[in-house]
């Protein structure tokens, strides 16, 4: 196939592939956003660029969507909540997780962690209760995740 593609004369070739992604409901990042007023829960940033994020990720047993199961966060936080770099913890604290923040350092990829680290703490919560990410959820994230609090 590889010598299929090099005789293409196009600037970018068209690649076929197979995607198999999980479904999510299509109303669950409008309800997250709704409920955080577009605002990110660490940064408070609206400006359009705000993710709705799974808190049990969308793969593992018991995840659903609903409200109580997202956060809104900025894209690299989202990302850095994905990848298990930040966690929150049962007090709706957004924490650096240490192991990974030791894994960085050691790659000698640390630049820029003090920065990222600043607006870390309580994060922003809705003000309806109802809407805020359930204990038994965070819990059920955070040993998904490998984090240890």
């Amino acid at each position: 196939m590889n010598a299929e593609l090099d005789r293409l004369t196009q600037p970018r070739r068209k690649l076929v592939q197979e995607v198999q992604r999980l479904s999510r409901l299509a109303g669950f990042r409008r309800q997250v956003l709704f409920a955080y007023g577009s605002r990110c829960a660490v940064t408070r940033a609206q400006l359009r660029l705000v993710d709705a994020a799974h808190i049990l990720p969308v793969g593992a047993p018991g995840s659903v969507d609903h409200v109580c199961n997202g956060i809104a966060l900025a894209p690299t936080y989202h990302r850095a909540y994905d990848n298990a770099l930040i966690f929150l913890d049962e007090n709706y604290v957004m924490r650096l997780n240490e192991q990974k923040v030791q894994s960085l350092e050691g790659e000698g990829l640390g630049e820029g962690l003090v920065k990222f680290k600043e607006p870390l703490g309580k994060i922003f919560l809705p003000p309806d209760p109802k809407q805020w990410p359930t204990l038994r959820l965070l819990k059920k994230a955070n040993a998904v995740r490998q984090i240890m609090v």
